[in-house]
C-alpha cells in the first residue's frame, strides 16, 4: 500500500506546532523561549505533536544496516507512517503482539531534523551558525540517498534568527551548498513564526525540503 506524502501540508503542520508552542510560552510568561531548547528537545516537540496526525518513530535505524550491531547502525531522526499503520522495525523480532497492519520502510517518510541558532544564550552570535547549514546536514542527506529501501525522505531545518531577510539569504546559501555537493533537494516549503526576542532571535522558521522521491 502506497501513501502520498504532501510536503506542503506537512510544512503547515510543523509551522502550526511552532505557532502553538510560542503562544503557550507567551501565555505562561515563560522565562525561556523555544530557542532555549536544544536539537533533541526540538525533535521531541515536533514528534510529540505530529503523533496526533501520524505514527511517529524516533531514532530509527537505516534499513540497509540490518544485521550490524545496533551501536554501529546509523539512525534517522523521525520516521512518519500513516495513522494506524506503525513502522515495522527490524531491530526486534516479530511477535504475536505486533500491530497487524505495519508499514514497510519503503512506505514511510524519513526525516532528518536539524536546528540552527544564530545566537547563543546571552545574545552572542553563534560561531557555528553557518556550519550548521552545511557539514552534518549534507552527510545526513547522503546517508538517505544511499538507502535503497527508502522511497521518500526529507530534511526539516528549524532556524532561529533575527529576521526573515537574513533567513532568505541563509537558505539560498545553503541550497547553493547542496548543489555544489551534488545533493539533490526539491522545492523548499518555508513557514516562519514570530517569536519573543529573548537572546536576539525574532523568527523561528521551518524549512522543509523533499530530498528523495524514488
Amino acid at each position: 500500500m502506497s501513501f502520498a506524502w504532501d510536503f506542503s501540508t506537512l510544512a503547515d503542520q510543523l509551522g502550526h506546532i511552532i505557532d502553538k508552542t510560542e503562544a503557550d510560552l507567551r501565555l505562561e510568561q515563560a522565562v525561556y523561549g523555544l530557542d532555549a531548547k536544544d536539537e533533541k528537545a526540538i525533535q521531541s516537540l515536533l514528534a510529540d505533536n505530529l503523533a496526533d496526525l501520524y505514527e511517529v518513530s524516533r531514532e530509527v535505524h537505516y534499513p540497509s544496516s540490518q544485521g550490524y550491531k545496533l551501536t554501529h547502525r546509523q539512525r534517522c531522526d523521525l520516521v512518519l507512517t500513516p495513522k494506524g499503520r506503525p513502522l515495522r522495525l527490524d531491530s526486534a523480532p516479530l511477535t504475536l503482539f505486533d500491530a497487524p497492519n505495519q508499514s514497510e520502510p519503503s512506505e514511510a517518510l524519513w526525516l532528518e531534523v536539524k536546528v540552527a541558532y544564530q545566537f547563543r544564550e546571552g545574545g552572542e552570535r553563534h560561531a557555528g551558525y553557518g556550519a550548521q547549514f552545511r557539514q552534518t546536514i549534507v552527510a545526513d542527506l547522503r546517508k538517505m540517498e544511499a538507502e535503497p529501501l527508502i522511497r521518500q525522505a526529507g530534511l526539516v531545518l528549524v532556524v532561529f534568527n533575527e529576521s526573515e531577510e537574513v533567513l532568505g539569504k541563509d537558505l539560498e546559501l545553503f541550497e547553493d551548498v547542496l548543489v555544489r555537493k551534488e545533493v539533490l533537494a526539491g522545492f523548499r516549503h518555508v513557514r516562519s513564526s514570530a517569536i519573543l526576542d529573548r537572546i536576539g532571535h525574532r523568527v523561528c522558521t521551518i524549512a522543509l525540503w523533499p530530498t528523495l522521491q524514488r
